[in-house]
């Protein structure tokens, strides 16, 4: 090539270099800009995956502390067959139980002039200490431990409850409850009123009838699509505070059966129907002097979400053996009615979300037929504010005729029901 030639074809090429440049500069920082993206992507990504690997630790944790009755079981093993889980050798047992405590506070004034139990004062009714947790995947502990105003520290519940046993059975072994009626085997923050009716506190005490024994449940499949769940148990002798049903002699035992059934009329309507059936002892001696035949309904009516109506009643008739009685130190002799029988009515309707309003009508013939009169009666009515599922206030008013007192006694009761924690009754 000639030397005229070289200068054009360097010009040409020194012109041509810087685009080359700029080019080269402009996808540098394309690269640069896309590489900061997929950093930024990659880095959501891996918190999206820790979080969801939290969530699956979380999850097992919960499936190995899962109760065994939640579980299904293989239709090719037996009821009494272990159930398989993910479980370390006592891990359920080895956790903190649930707690909580449920605090019940009334305010009560009436005619009365006697110091009793609460009368014209404030006083902390009860206070309960609720426990519970599941033992193993076979069996859960609960306790409730009350403290009130007006007794010592006292053991309101403290049982075992064991599942999957032979036919399908469950069973409760310590102090609780029995399944007789309703109101008899409820926790007073479960009622629809302030007080017991007065069939429960003449028959089976002022706190219902709470006992230590064993006792076994098995549902049973009946005609016309009906459930029937039988309850058979035994339970130490006496009854409550008040309570004239047995004797005072705890060495004897009292045995119980129940039979009760449940049908949804239809998609706003239930009815649960049950029946009672209780001997014991009411002395010392080893007969078995008292029969207790007793019978309850409830109705269940919910038109919407937020109204729901309940009726509900109870009746107790007793059969005892004995028609009076000799006081060995006195010689006083007692005579009995063979045959005292109580019943009560009760209707409580929810108009509000956060309201109610209620009645209830007693009458309960006594033991004693020696009173002035044989029977007592009365009638109250009560509003309720359900403030939250944890806080309720009741304003109660009562109109009593007792047979041991001349002039009938009226009363007014504002109680106020507190929650916190864990607990298996609900205030609503």
């Amino acid at each position: 090539m000639r030397p005229s030639l070289w200068i054009p074809v360097l010009v040409f090429s020194v012109l041509a270099m810087p685009p080359v440049f700029v080019r080269a500069e402009t996808s540098n920082e394309e690269v640069a800009t896309e590489l900061k993206e997929m950093k930024k992507a990659l880095k959501a990504q891996n918190e999206l995956i820790q979080k969801q690997q939290s969530r699956i630790d979380e999850l097992e944790r919960r499936l190995e502390t899962r109760p065994a009755a939640a579980q299904p079981l293989s239709a090719s093993a037996p009821a009494s067959a272990p159930v398989a889980q993910k479980l370390a050798p006592g891990q359920i047992g080895a956790v903190l139980p649930e707690i909580g405590v449920v605090g019940d506070i009334v305010a009560t004034a009436s005619e009365s002039k006697s110091d009793t139990e609460g009368n014209n004062r404030i006083a902390a009714r009860e206070v309960e200490l609720v426990l519970g947790n599941y033992v193993d995947p076979y069996s859960r502990y609960d306790a409730t431990i009350s403290f009130s105003d007006f007794e010592d520290v006292g053991l309101e519940e403290a049982y075992l409850t064991r599942w999957g046993l032979p036919w399908d059975m469950k069973a409760r072994l310590g102090r609780f409850f029995p399944r007789i009626g309703k109101a008899a085997a409820s926790h007073r923050d479960s009622l629809d009123s302030v007080d017991e009716p007065l069939v429960v506190q003449k028959f089976f005490g002022a706190d219902g009838l709470k006992r230590t024994g064993v006792d076994f449940t098995r549902p049973v499949e009946g005609p016309f699509g009906l459930v029937f769940e039988p309850s058979v148990g035994m339970l130490e002798g006496g009854v409550g505070e008040g309570g004239n049903a047995f004797g005072s002699t705890r060495r004897r035992p009292t045995f119980y059966s129940h039979l009760k059934t449940f049908k949804e009329l239809n998609d706003a309507s239930n009815a649960e129907l049950g029946l009672t059936h209780m001997v014991g002892s009411s002395d010392a001696d080893p007969r078995f002097e008292v029969n207790v035949l007793g019978a309850d309904a409830t109705f269940l009516y919910t038109p919407t979400p937020f109204n729901k109506l309940k009726l509900q009643s109870e009746v107790y008739v007793q059969s005892r053996a004995e028609a009076f009685s000799i006081n060995g130190t006195t010689g006083a002799n007692t005579q009995f009615d063979r045959r005292p029988w109580g019943a009560y009515v009760l209707a409580d309707y929810r108009f509000a979300p956060r309201w109610s309003i209620g009645a209830r009508a007693d009458q309960v013939r006594v033991v004693d037929a020696v009173a002035a009169r044989h029977q007592d009666q009365g009638v109250s009515a009560w509003l309720t504010f359900y403030q939250s599922e944890f806080a309720r206030w009741r304003f109660q008013v009562r109109h009593n005729e007792r047979a041991r007192e001349k002039k009938a006694e009226n009363a007014v009761f504002l109680q106020g029901t507190f929650a916190i924690g864990t607990h298996k009754h609900s205030l609503q």
